[in-house]
């Protein structure tokens, strides 16, 4: 019993370390771009799709370790965190060793190299297949890793808008279909505004910390009052982007369904104007709040391309099936990261 308990807080903790929860979130818009591509009649090649989301998962699970690892200072300093704030707290609580992170990064980036060598080589995906990854990786690695730390130069918002935007939606299509896409470079937007609001409603607990280590991110540049201000307007603007781009070839369901995100937008508008940012128990219900309204987008376009897909002749419900399943499955690892997270503070 003495070897299991130390066994299984290791487990927890690398899981805690990985980010599942995020790293879900970067796999979704990489999935909605192959659904996106179902949805006009395009086969789907399986190998390629599990192989690019194994990828996907990689390229993300590096960027969250090495992330860790260059962010160590920071985030030791920082004792004004919430849940979803100020990294997974694993580091600086010495639950594992820091250069175990760096190692499993550099680890996660060559799995994914040699998957984007294979697709690029082996399976004919398309010249565009290996500077997809490039970019993928260098934004990743990037992000904190000297000598660009794009996070600390109050880019890593912008990179995260592109990454996680229309980088993730495109290559998830053009994987699958050897062509760019208009509709999805359009569709891409609304999602690429809700995960930089996601980005800037967790920079504020970590002001503090961030500033004193030189971390110039966008929270940390306009401070709490411009920072409401920028997320409310970025808030409406997402919806209106959603309504907008159905007259320019996205299905109009979406419009519709969009219907939804107005609650959360009128609430937290309410929250800011009434309470501020200072308050920890405020701070935390935006970012949960904004975090559901990231997923919420994805979702209408899920359903919104399903829909549109099934209305197209001769189209195969096999492999919408095993799509949708994908998707179920990457939304599955947020409620793992959430439940790693609080056993190994548990324990």
């Amino acid at each position: 019993m003495e070897q299991i308990l130390p066994n299984r807080r290791s487990l927890l903790s690398w899981l805690t370390l990985f980010r599942l929860g995020a790293t879900a979130r970067g796999v979704l818009p990489f999935l909605l771009g192959a659904i996106i591509a179902w949805s006009q009649g395009y086969a789907i090649s399986w190998e390629v799709l599990v192989l690019s989301t194994i990828a996907v998962i990689c390229i993300m699970l590096m960027t969250f370790l090495v992330n860790e690892y260059y962010d160590y200072e920071t985030d030791a300093a920082n004792k004004e965190f919430h849940k979803l704030s100020g990294g997974s707290r694993i580091l600086p609580m010495g639950l594992i060793p820091r250069h175990h992170s760096i190692i499993a990064g550099y680890v996660c980036l060559a799995i994914a190299a040699i998957i984007g060598l294979l697709l690029h080589f082996y399976f004919k995906t398309g010249p565009l297949t290996i500077p997809f990854g490039v970019m993928a990786i260098f934004i990743g690695y990037f992000y904190t890793a000297k000598p660009v730390r794009l996070s600390y130069r109050g880019l890593g918002e912008v990179a995260i808008f592109f990454s996680c935007g229309w980088l993730a939606n495109m290559t998830g299509y053009y994987l699958q279909t050897g062509q760019l896409s208009s509709v999805t470079t359009l569709i891409s937007f609304p999602g690429a505004i809700s995960i930089f609001l996601v980005i800037l409603m967790n920079e504020v607990p970590d002001i503090n910390s961030d500033r004193l280590f030189g971390k110039n991110n966008l929270a940390v540049r306009l401070g709490l009052a411009k920072t409401g201000i920028l997320y409310s307007v970025l808030l409406v603007l997402s919806l209106a982007n959603i309504i907008v781009i159905v007259f320019f070839g996205v299905p109009p369901i979406s419009a519709y369904l969009s219907v939804i995100l107005i609650p959360f937008i009128i609430l937290n508008i309410r929250t800011i104007k009434r309470k501020g940012l200072t308050d920890r128990k405020v701070q935390e219900s935006l970012s949960m709040s904004t975090m559901l309204f990231d997923h919420l987008i994805t979702i209408i376009y899920v359903v919104s391309f399903i829909t549109a897909g099934l209305g197209l002749a001769g189209v195969r419900i096999d492999y919408l099936i095993t799509l949708v399943i994908a998707v179920i499955i990457i939304f599955g690892l947020e409620g793992l990261s959430i439940a790693c997270s609080k056993m190994v503070l548990q324990e």
